[in-house]
């Protein structure tokens, strides 16, 4: 049977399954025998570590997007004769396409929709949730079919490492998505040639005696990919990749975390091009603008959330100077409060598991664990709600190398991972709003014990504890203050929470606060970084975060002793700037720090706080400084919206306690569902309710105790082993799924204990 390349470029371009295109290959090779070749992509032999080092088909569709946005910038760069010089994707954008600096939610709904149908992904049924149809569409600069080969095609190649206004660098992301199908189909022309090249890529197997490993392929004719002509019309300048086979199996849903919509979105967190996603498995067609955008307000047809998502508080994004690092970009949002239907909010924009998120060029190219918010910055009850991002753009070129791989999937163990997360988790702590949105999530629906009957069972807890030995008063091995007798029960206050009060706004400003306590000096020690809080009842234009030109706040530095790195956006009157102290600075030195405030046409507002430079606070003694924290117990059911702001499971037999530590007071929450527990209650309720309730008492004591051991296990491994942050965030998931499975035996046992308790006090009756 006879078949030209037009021919084969029918048959192979109407393709619907892998068994067409086979069919479609096996024509053609019969009928060309001796004209074709399989030619190995990027001209190596050894090419299959390169193609599949990329984990995750979904990210791997993201590299083609990234390819189409690079191809069309690439044709804006010709078509505005290489001006200006635009050093980054954004600029380009910005300059080129008339984007806003902001992002693509200061563009209308229709502008995006216009911008987007420069590149569409289409998503088609193909033969299963395994083997599903993906095309990548672009309208960008194209490709000659010469050119193919050392682009497209190749592996590694340099051809955009000095191109900065483009996201590629690395020569082989968009190579990845050969290892996740059968067949790619690729297809491209380029605006200045009316030839069209296409070519098919396969995995070849090579003889299993001589070789250890095939490798991927593609196909040429006459010893050139494959060439023909068509009309502009039939195929418009710009690049097609069409996979056949494509591992879709874990995006089936049509929206949410499983889905491409939502991969494309939380991956593309901030694009620099909105795209099109053409979901015909789903007859669904989107925007796809990025989570930050719709976390931004942004609204596109087919949107849930017709009105954008609910927030219950937001920070702009502002950028704290890290030195010879170069500076990174901090914003956060917390969602609205979770319920039955939504106890996870987060996850309509990112992975619940890693809410914080690392961009460079608007994509993701890390994600932080969800321990930076519950654990290091202390805000457990907020965990379901926030979502980070760090803009890394402006990093320096050193410290992006130390960061990021290759993949784009994970960032190094390093100093600077180190830095970003310290810095993100003083930005989270330092909010005065999160800290009370913490509060309110945890005080909420919550029926609190009578204060008699609690502190009469931290008086057992504390009797128990020192019947083995341990103090609950003190820190162990430490010295007991104000003289208390020992055989006192314990006091426990909760500490200070700073109450924030609405800040009328005035326009000119009458007041500018540095918060510290009057009279008292701001201690640092060399080389600290803090975040000191600033009031003022000036507007929100007063200050521009991102720009020190246009803002009518003057930050002071002290020169040798404090620099300023950096400040929030104003908002509502509050704001914070970030300081450090010079690494050299002598100890007991001492300065101030220096705002003002410009009020066009009347006098400068100024606020001043003095300073002192302190030694560093020693590391502590794990033997003497390890204490036992005040506690509450709180029980909790299926149907307490707590249940949900604690993310825990439906199948309530795999969780049965969670201890939290905040304000200084050690939360310990159990499931009145756990099944041990609850058989037998039930039992003991049935026979008398004044039984039930001793056996819960007695069964909440030995969960205290346990959970307070527990507590200061960890206080002792995080003294001892030195942790890094990233170490930790790495491991949290399995860390926290040892701990369920911890409690849920010292529960059992807990039940046991708490049994016996109960019935070693029943007089026995004439029958027992």
């Amino acid at each position: 049977m006879k078949m030209d390349i037009n021919e084969f470029y029918n048959l192979v371009n109407s393709a619907a399954s892998v068994l067409d295109i086979e069919h479609a290959l096996e024509i053609f090779e019969k009928a060309h025998p001796h004209k074709i070749k399989w030619i190995p992509v990027g001209e190596r032999e050894n090419n299959v570590g390169t193609i599949g080092a990329a984990a995750d088909p979904g990210r791997s569709i993201v590299e083609r997007v990234t390819n189409g946005i690079d191809a069309v910038l690439e044709l804006e760069y010709e078509q505005h004769h290489h001006l200006p010089d635009c050093r980054s994707p954004r600029e380009a954008a910005v300059a080129w396409l008339n984007i806003p600096p902001q992002g693509l939610s200061e563009l209308s709904q229709a502008s995006r929709q216009k911008i987007a149908d420069k590149i569409i992904v289409t998503i088609q049924e193909g033969d299963s949730r395994s083997s599903r149809i993906v095309t990548i569409r672009d309208e960008g600069i194209g490709l000659t079919p010469e050119q193919m080969p050392k682009t497209i095609l190749s592996l590694n190649q340099s051809n955009k490492l000095q191109k900065y206004y483009l996201a590629g660098m690395y020569g082989q992301g968009g190579s990845s998505t050969f290892a996740r199908c059968k067949y790619t189909i690729i297809t491209s022309r380029s605006e200045a040639n009316p030839r069209m090249g296409f070519t098919i890529v396969r995995y070849l197997d090579l003889p299993a005696e001589i070789y250890k490993s095939g490798h991927y392929v593609y196909l040429t004719f006459d010893d050139s990919v494959l060439q023909l002509e068509r009309p502009i019309e039939e195929f418009p300048k710009g690049t097609e990749v069409k996979h056949y086979g494509y591992d879709l199996s874990n995006y089936s849903s049509m929206v949410g975390p499983n889905s491409v919509y939502g991969l494309l979105n939380s991956v593309l967190f901030d694009p620099v091009l909105p795209i099109w996603l053409d979901n015909r498995v789903h007859k669904s067609r989107h925007v796809i603008k990025g989570s930050r955008n719709a976390l931004n307000g942004a609204v596109d047809e087919g949107d849930e959330n017709r009105k954008g998502p609910e927030l219950s508080h937001a920070v702009k994004m502002f950028y704290p100077n890290l030195g010879d690092w170069g500076r990174i970009g901090i914003e956060y949002w917390v969602l609205q409060k979770p319920d039955k239907k939504n106890p996870t909010p987060i996850r309509a924009f990112v992975n619940s598991q890693k809410p914080v998120i690392l961009t460079l060029n608007g994509q993701s190219h890390a994600e932080f664990s969800k321990i930076l918010v519950s654990k290091k910055a202390e805000l457990p009850y907020l965990t379901p709600r926030l979502i980070g991002h760090i803009d890394c753009n402006n990093l320096s070129p050193l410290a992006k190398r130390e960061l990021f791989v290759s993949n784009r999937e994970n960032a190094r163990i390093c100093v600077v991972s180190d830095l970003i997360q310290q810095e993100f988790v003083k930005a989270l702590k330092s909010d005065d709003e999160l800290i009370r949105l913490n509060n309110e999530a945890r005080s909420e629906n919550l029926n609190e014990k009578d204060e008699n009957a609690l502190q009469q069972m931290r008086k057992e807890v504390a009797n128990i504890l020192h019947v083995q030995g341990i103090d609950s008063t003190l820190a162990i091995g430490g010295v007991k203050s104000g003289g208390k007798d020992k055989n006192e029960s314990p006091i426990y206050q909760i500490p200070h929470k700073r109450t924030l009060k609405p800040i009328e706004i005035h326009d000119p400003p009458t007041y500018i606060k540095i918060m510290w306590k009057v009279g008292e000096d701001i201690p640092l020690y060399p080389g600290q970084r803090i975040y000191i809080r600033i009031e003022t009842d000036a507007n929100s234009t007063y200050h521009d975060a991102n720009d020190p030109q246009k803002s009518k706040l003057n930050i002071i530095n002290s020169p040798g002793v404090i620099t300023a790195c950096g400040s929030t956006s104003l908002n509502n009157g509050r704001m914070r700037i970030i300081y450090e102290s010079n690494p050299k600075a002598e100890i007991g030195t001492k300065s101030q720090i220096r705002v003002e405030l410009t009020r066009p046409g009347l006098s400068m507002l100024v606020a001043e706080h003095p300073i002192i430079i302190v030694p560093k606070p020693p590391v502590t003694n794990t033997k003497n400084q390890i204490s036992l924290p005040p506690f509450d117990i709180i029980a909790i059911d299926p149907d307490n919206p707590m249940w949900n702001v604690l993310n825990w499971p439906e199948d309530s037999d795999k969780i049965a306690s969670e201890a939290i530590l905040n304000d200084g007071i050690l939360n310990i929450y159990y499931s009145t569902a756990f099944q041990k527990y609850a058989e037998k209650r039930n039992k003991f309720e049935s026979r008398d309710p004044a039984l039930a309730a001793s056996f819960t008492n007695r069964y909440e004591i030995w969960l205290i105790i346990h959970s307070l051991l527990l507590d200061r296990d960890k206080q002792t491994q995080d003294q001892i082993v030195s942790f890094d942050d990233n170490t930790t965030v790495e491991n949290s998931e399995i860390l926290d799924d040892y701990e369920r499975r911890e409690r849920c035996r010292l529960a059992t046992i807990s039940t046991i204990i708490a049994e016996r308790e109960v019935l070693s006090s029943i007089p026995p009756t004439s029958d027992e």
